[in-house]
């Protein structure tokens, strides 16, 4: 019995200073509360908690945990039984706890008083339904604005009199999440297709491409599934959590997004960008979240990820916690290392493009949340811009967010948090330099003040489609609004460019670049030169092919080619160029593109930079399933494509996930033939009823990110 005295208080000295595990929060309070009872002890014998009527009325009866998710300031009801019948000098209260030593104003101690509750009001405490015999009806009431998410204990208070009694656990298996439809709570949306989408909506679609060319794909969130919030729970009990921040979306968002990347605290995702991911997997072969937040609760932080799974997963993991998000697309994504609002090109005295720290992103993908910001002035509240993917550190972490779209919008970058740098993401300008014959000094080749920030794209409502979202991020390009925008920016960052003095110029220049080309062809294109003066004039054009990474970061240089001519007064000269696939076929993977960089102009007097992206589209997948399911029954699915290239693809897999499907199932191919049509088939058992979409990629050594996605009605 010493060493077991000696156990709890060693355990009690812990839990002061350390936070516990949601598993543990049971076991503590319990070490806390108990002692030898007697007949006469109140205790709780049973617990009914209606999780059929309260999850319906609660809009959580799609969430698969055993625990009850319940919303916070909506009521819920139980019916408990005692081990004997109160006496008539006897009352009970309640109260919520959470952790090793629960304390109001930590917020991990809800005390809940008996009311009579107001209707229309925020409501914090316990009704009393009913009480027959041993058996007592109690009705809880939380607020929308106070209480923490996360998996709480309920405990009972008994008084005889005014004799406190002691503590007495209730259940354990209640689970608080935020409430979009409650006024009273500050994610409160009010717009029911709104809640539709972005709160209970478990499939969902990512953008991909460039601005020329956007693609999509299905990404599956699976926000209701079990294992993702055990998930969700475990990432609540990050030490960088404290209590208080579990009820405030703003604080709380701000640590998910520091959260699902792995970089400072252990987190879900471990970003890879280097095209090696022989030890993991590839992050263009994930489909969805639910695997990858399974495999982050068996083995720790996961194994490749890249912006789009950053988003997708940082979807899921707001949603499941009641929080409306949605992810973002942004295409020619600029990323500003230096705060100066511009991503600066540089040439080299040959007109040879050179390496630079900022970069233009073909695309970058990342989460809007909706919520009220109480923390700031009044007209600051609805979508706010969240960022898990880790670029740039913001206050000793790589987290960035939320931030207002409004204060985006029109410049006001003093306000929290991370303005300055997501700004410039969508309203940064491309400037571009050339090396003199004076060392260190750079000739101004001009701005581009209106490519970064295109075609910012979500997921529209109710429909497997695009919208675009860029005007709540920007005004249009050249009005006055966005040159005011622009202004006020400047003065929360280091821009020092001034444009320079517009010349006449001798020549121009086009190209008919392709958008994309099928993955295993050549890429074949001019460049036209034309003469604007009425003399004959010597013209030049550099032409540099780089496979670039979708984040702009170089992977190779695969092409350099210089040509001259003489171009006669007031006509046009055509240049002819190609690359074929044999140069660009080893350095390309994934959302890998080729990036030409263009250097033209007249020998001497004028230089003209321009730089263009063209991506590769890959085959498409036929998918072949029943037109008709039924629950829980085996469902045969069988899919096919047609390899394009001339060489065979090693190490294929197939991964299906979605349609209500439990785990992620994978199918191995082995080697496919050049040219030849690759096939499987596997059985599927739909858990959920409904249209559900079912996503299936396909991974080689050769050949990454091939996918496509088909619907399964589910009766």
């Amino acid at each position: 019995m010493l060493l077991k005295f000696l156990n709890c208080t060693k355990l009690a000295h812990f839990i002061t200073y350390r936070k516990l595990p949601a598993s543990c929060h049971f076991i503590v309070s319990n070490i806390a509360m108990s002692r030898r009872s007697s007949s006469s002890d109140l205790l709780v014998k049973s617990v009914e908690l209606f999780k059929d009527e309260t999850t319906k009325k609660h809009f959580t009866s799609d969430y698969e945990t055993q625990e009850m998710v319940f919303r916070r300031g909506f009521p819920f009801k139980m019916m408990i039984t005692l081990s004997r019948e109160l006496k008539a000098t006897e009352t009970v209260e309640f109260e919520l706890r959470m952790g090793g030593r629960p304390m109001v104003h930590h917020g991990s101690l809800i005390r809940l008083p008996r009311i009579d509750p107001k209707p229309d009001e925020d409501n914090v405490g316990h009704n009393l339904l009913a009480s027959v015999g041993d058996i007592i009806t109690v009705e809880i009431h939380t607020s929308a604005k106070t209480t923490g998410v996360g998996q709480w204990l309920l405990a009972m208070r008994p008084y005889d009199g005014r004799r406190r009694l002691p503590l007495v656990s209730v259940t354990n298996d209640i689970i608080a999440i935020f409430n979009p439809w409650s006024k009273y709570d500050p994610v409160y949306l009010g717009n029911e297709s709104w809640r539709e989408e972005y709160v209970l909506n478990e499939q969902g679609l990512q953008f991909y491409g460039n601005a020329r060319r956007i693609g999509q794909m299905d990404w599956y969130f699976g926000q209701f599934e079990a294992v993702v919030m055990k998930a969700c729970l475990k990432l609540l009990e990050s030490r960088a959590i404290r209590y208080r921040d579990h009820s405030d979306p703003v604080e709380l968002s701000r640590h998910m997004s520091a959260l699902v990347n792995s970089n400072d605290d252990a987190g879900v995702l471990i970003g890879n960008w280097s095209g090696d991911y022989e030890d993991g997997k590839s992050p263009g072969d994930w489909v969805g979240s639910v695997a990858i937040l399974k495999q982050y609760l068996e083995t720790g932080p996961v194994k490749y990820g890249q912006c789009w799974v950053f988003s997708g997963v940082l979807t899921t993991v707001l949603r499941c916690f009641g929080m409306p998000a949605r992810s973002v697309t942004n295409f020619e994504s600029a990323h500003d290392t230096d705060s100066n609002l511009a991503v600066d090109y540089r040439f080299d005295k040959s007109g040879k493009s050179l390496d630079n720290d900022d970069s233009i992103w073909n695309f970058h993908v990342w989460n809007d949340v909706w919520m009220a910001r109480e923390d700031l002035p009044e007209g600051y509240g609805g979508w706010q811009a969240l960022d898990a993917t880790p670029q740039e550190v913001s206050d000793r972490k790589f987290q960035c967010g939320p931030m207002p779209l409004h204060a985006i919008k029109e410049g006001e970058l003093g306000y929290n948090y991370d303005g300055l740098f997501i700004y410039a993401e969508v309203n940064g300008s491309k400037r571009y330099w050339q090396q003199t014959d004076t060392p260190d000094e750079w000739e101004d080749l001009g701005a581009d003040t209106h490519s970064i920030g295109k075609n910012i794209s979500t997921k529209a409502l109710n429909g497997f489609t695009r919208e675009d979202v860029t005007s709540q991020y920007k005004y249009k390009e050249g009005s006055k609004e966005e040159e005011l925008s622009f202004k006020i920016a400047r003065k929360f960052g280091k821009f020092e460019y001034i444009a320079k003095k517009e010349t006449k110029p001798l020549v121009k220049f086009s190209t008919d670049l392709p958008e994309a080309v099928e993955f295993g062809k050549d890429i074949n294109f001019t460049v036209k030169f034309e003469n604007l003066t009425k003399s004959s004039q010597s013209i030049f054009l550099s032409a540099v092919g780089k496979t670039m990474q979708y984040n702009g970061s170089i992977v190779a240089q695969i092409m350099d080619q210089d040509f001259t001519a003489t171009l006669p007064a007031s006509k046009s000269h055509q240049f002819t160029i190609s690359l074929p696939v044999s140069k660009y076929l080893g350095s390309v993977k994934e959302n890998n593109s080729v990036k030409f960089f263009l250097m033209g102009g007249v020998t001497g007097t004028q230089s003209i930079a321009h730089q263009e992206v063209v991506d590769f589209t890959k085959p498409a997948l036929k998918i072949e399933v029943p037109s008709s399911a039924k629950l829980g029954k085996p469902v045969k699915v069988k899919v096919s494509f047609t390899n394009p290239l001339s060489i065979a693809l090693d190490g294929g897999v197939f991964t299906f996930e979605g349609a209500g499907v439990k785990d992620a199932v994978t199918k191995t191919v082995g080697k496919v033939k050049p040219k030849g049509l690759c096939s499987a088939e596997v059985s599927i058992q739909p858990r959920k009823l409904g249209i559900r979409r079912l996503i299936v990629g396909f991974s080689s050594k050769n050949l990454q990110g091939v996918q496509g996605s088909t619907e399964i009605n589910v009766s």
